[in-house]
This record gives structure tokens, sequence and C-alpha cells, in this order.
């Protein structure tokens, strides 16, 4: 996958580069948690390998118009993350998030909306050990 730009409207950017002093690149990110809603939001959770400043990033989506995902496992590693704008199966602008496969979970989430929240500290659910 190409170095993520991430596109300057994004609600959180800033909150991230902050955090990280970089826009982090999510090479070997873990997929911690993926919980979509047909209405409301939906959240995918990812924790980017910077063992030196652990956190968790929350990609939060509102109204996920288009998923396209396959190979959930129990450690769900990705190779990189992608954000761009696009044109969705509606013919509407959208928000695409991109997850370069490597083991596990991989594939795209359109959403109407995205945001971005930083939790700072360990993986929650405890199975990555940095």
């Amino acid at each position: 996958m190409k170095q993520l730009q991430v596109p300057l409207q994004i609600p959180g950017r800033e909150v991230v580069i902050e955090w990280f002093g970089e826009w982090p690149s999510f090479h070997d990110a873990e997929i911690v948690a993926l919980r979509l809603a047909r209405s409301g939001s939906s959240l995918l959770q990812v924790y980017p390998y910077y063992p030196r400043k652990p956190a968790t990033v929350n990609f939060i989506f509102d109204e996920v118009t288009d998923v396209e995902l396959s190979d959930f496992s129990v450690q769900n590693v990705i190779i990189g993350l992608d954000i761009e704008q696009v044109t969705d199966q509606t013919k509407s602008d959208a928000i695409r998030v991109t997850l370069g496969p490597c083991f596990g979970l991989s594939g795209r989430i359109d959403a109407k909306r995205l945001r971005l929240e930083v939790v700072p500290g360990k993986c929650p659910d405890s199975v990555s050990q940095w």
C-alpha cells in the first residue's frame, strides 16, 4: 500500500498526529475490534505498532454505505491502511478506509463520515504484547 496522506477534513486527525508524533504507517497494526451498525455509528479499533507510545486508534464511521471484508481471524494484522475520498455504490461522496491484507482481516469500509479518536495505553484486549 502507498504511504498514507490522511485527508485534512477528518476530525481527530491532529490528535492522532500529536500522540504518535506523525501520522502512523499502520504497517503491522492489529485490528482489535470491528462493530458494524446498520444505523448510527460503527467502530473499527486499530492498534498500531508503536511500542514506545502505545494507543488504540478508533475509526468511527457514520452511515456506513458499503463494506467488503474477508478473513477475520484470532489475530488480524494489516500491512497498511489507506483513507480516501470516493464515490460509493449509491453514487454519493464517501470516505473509504482500506485495510491492506497481511494476516486475518482485510478489505474496505465506505461511510458518509469518519472521525478519529486516540485511546492511550496498551491494547485493550491484552492480546498484543507491545
